[in-house]
């Protein structure tokens, strides 16, 4: 007796799924510490229980800024230490030492250093801005707090308008890493969709300002954490250092990020896409994807809808389409941005 596979053979085979989807909320802290064996570059701590277990002591930069990380609410699942094994006093090339972890691992998105001196500090912010990450770093100098002063670490950063670079002030200078707090309260969430401001920080303690001040911090683009009325929250420019607004930095980087990766996954699934309108619209639609998940991540608003255009595959040259590149996809996309203050509330009460 014949089978239906005798007559009609079919043969499935499974798709290929692309791997690379990038991690864009993890948290890196990365100092110097004796705790990790020379092969190691990096750990990843679910809890500072962990660090304790591998050597680390209370004192240390990682441990005190992992403690911080992990006592906001809600609270990020697990961060990546890594090792600077130059012996201190060693004067450390830290663009160097992030090079060294980024070749281990990057699988993480925020990045937080033991770096003190502004000489350092400014280093890692200039290479940063060439990365897929951001630098969250603190200050803590008193002549930041005045006008004049031009020479802080806030008004180097801003003056070369760098903007994956962050920062927090901090009067009481023996408080070790409080942008781990900042950070670690914010970092839970897809990046671009909430605020980094108007929000407590558990570990750290408020501090006064006055309005000169706050209103230097400000202009600096620099937080601190202080009270609005009983409340502790964090507060200040809602920027990054350069000058844009953090969630609009954040929000570029998501879609940048996502959208290369659905394109590459697309590439990486079919063994071949026509230059054909057909096959452009395949992009099309990976695009309309990624836009819909930045509506549904509050990174764009779908109030006004999206605007797409791709290229007529029949209308491009012999030419163009053999060189088998693709260009001229373009959208356009309106970001839902934030309301950040209140001003002028305007009302009238009558007996």
């Amino acid at each position: 007796m014949l089978e239906v596979k005798d007559i009609v053979n079919v043969v499935i085979s499974r798709e290929q799924t692309s791997q690379t989807v990038r991690d864009l909320q993890t948290i890196a802290i990365l100092s110097r510490h004796p705790h990790f064996a020379n092969s190691d570059v990096y750990r990843e701590y679910g809890g500072t229980e962990e660090m304790l277990e591998d050597g680390f002591l209370t004192t240390d930069f990682a441990y005190k800024s992992a403690s911080l990380i992990f006592a906001q609410n809600p609270k990020v699942r697990t961060i990546k230490v890594g090792a600077i094994k130059s012996v201190d006093p060693t004067p450390i090339d830290y663009v160097a030492e992030i090079r060294t972890l980024q070749s281990a691992t990057e699988e993480w998105f925020f990045l937080i250093t033991d770096a003190t001196d502004d000489v350092d500090k400014l280093a890692i912010a200039t290479y940063i801005e060439t990365q897929t990450a951001v630098y969250v770093l603190s200050d803590s100098n008193a002549t930041t707090l005045l006008q004049a002063t031009t020479t802080d670490i806030f008004s180097k950063i801003k003056a070369l308008g760098l903007m994956r670079t962050m920062g927090i002030y901090m009067k009481d200078a023996s408080v070790v890493s409080p942008e781990s707090a900042w950070v670690g309260r914010f970092a839970t969430a897809t990046i671009g969709s909430n605020l980094w401001i108007h929000k407590a920080l558990t570990g750290l303690s408020p501090e006064g300002f006055s309005r000169t001040e706050m209103a230097v911090l400000k202009a600096k683009n620099s937080h601190f954490y202080t009270k609005v009325g009983q409340d502790p929250s964090v507060e200040g420019s809602a920027n990054v250092i350069g000058g844009e607004r953090i969630h609009v930095i954040l929000g570029v980087i998501w879609l940048e990020v996502r959208i290369g990766e659905r394109y590459w996954s697309l590439l990486y699934r079919k063994d071949r896409i026509l230059y054909t309108n057909g096959g452009i619209d395949l992009f099309k639609a990976e695009l309309v994807t990624v836009l819909n998940e930045a509506v549904d991540n509050n990174i764009l608003t779908s109030d006004d809808g999206f605007q797409i255009s791709t290229p007529d595959a029949n209308k491009l040259t012999s030419q163009v389409r053999a060189t088998g590149v693709l260009s001229a996809v373009k959208f356009r996309a309106r970001l839902a941005g934030a309301i950040i203050y209140v001003d002028a509330v305007e009302g009238v009460v009558y007996p």
